[in-house]
């Protein structure tokens, strides 16, 4: 296996929002060797080319992973299994396969169980991206500063870890380790149990009506801060609400609870209790310094 500084041809399987982003930054911090996007659009592969995402595309995953030492799967995550068991005929002795999936256990088991010796998967996920789909919402900043998870196993090899670590570096993310079963239980509180929400909101006020006006009329800028994430790509969370649906909905349960306390707190209209919660979710939110500058 080739060392990082060696590497001289990376593979991007699903020029997107992600795999483009992951294009421009690798070409915005120096990376020298060739990026090949491959895909099932040609349309899609040429916006890849035109935004200067990808040096050159095909469709035929066998001819670009000839030579490749690193594969990156930024497909939706109910396609990455397949993928990579498709890559596995083509890829070379020692290529390093990795991925963005955003919920691990049940990939991170299924592709441990078909790679073979010869190559090495690494899950990643990294915690940046946008409700927007496509190259053309892709930048090559996307991951300076964000932290991008990487979830090794016991049958994870370390110098495949140890590459996949200096890949997201290079690209400006903070890298941080997580076993799957942690990764999926913190994504579900911070991002897919949210995403549930935000769905949930939507359609709750959507309905709201009287006199034949609806309360969505007049929503503003709180409302849409608390909601822009349903934008999100339907067929994109599909996959991921499937895979952690059982922390997902251990979440919501939390959730419901949460909501049943706030329900007596306005039932008894016991102020001190409300100021209390309003002061402290203000503070935890507060100390969220990467969004509150």
């Amino acid at each position: 296996m080739v060392s990082f500084d060696n590497i001289r041809r990376i593979v991007i399987y699903g020029v997107g929002l992600i795999g483009g982003s992951i294009g421009l930054a690798l070409k915005q911090f120096g990376f020298k060797g060739k990026i090949i996007g491959v895909g099932r659009r040609w349309s899609s592969l040429k916006n890849a080319i035109d935004a200067k995402a990808i040096d050159s595309a095909t469709m035929e995953l066998k001819e670009a992973l000839d030579g490749a030492e690193i594969l990156v799967v930024c497909t939706p995550i109910d396609l990455i299994s397949s993928i990579v068991k498709e890559a596995i005929k083509f890829a070379n002795d020692g290529c390093v396969i990795t991925d963005v999936g955003s919920a691990k256990r049940q990939l991170v088991l299924e592709i441990e169980r078909i790679v073979p010796e010869n190559l090495y998967f690494v899950g990643a996920h990294p915690m940046a991206g946008s409700h927007k789909t496509g190259v053309e919402s892709a930048t090559a900043t996307l991951f300076e500063n964000a932290i991008s998870i990487l979830t090794p196993t016991e049958s994870t090899n370390q110098e495949a870890l140890r590459i996949v670590t200096l890949l997201w570096k290079f690209m400006g993310a903070r890298v941080e380790y997580l076993s799957p079963e942690d990764h999926d239980l913190f994504i579900a509180a911070v991002s897919h149990a949210p995403h549930v929400l935000a769905c949930i909101l939507t359609q709750t006020v959507s309905n709201v009506e009287s006199k034949g006006k609806y309360a969505i009329s007049y929503s503003a800028t709180g409302f849409a801060d608390m909601t822009r994430i349903a934008a999100g790509c339907s067929d994109i969370w599909k996959g991921i609400i499937l895979q952690n649906s059982d922390m997902i909905s251990m979440m919501l349960e939390k959730i419901e609870n949460e909501i049943s306390e706030f329900r007596k707190i306005l039932s008894n209209k016991d102020e001190q209790q409300l100021i209390e919660k309003l002061k402290q979710a203000k503070q935890i939110r507060d100390s969220l310094k990467r969004f509150t500058g």
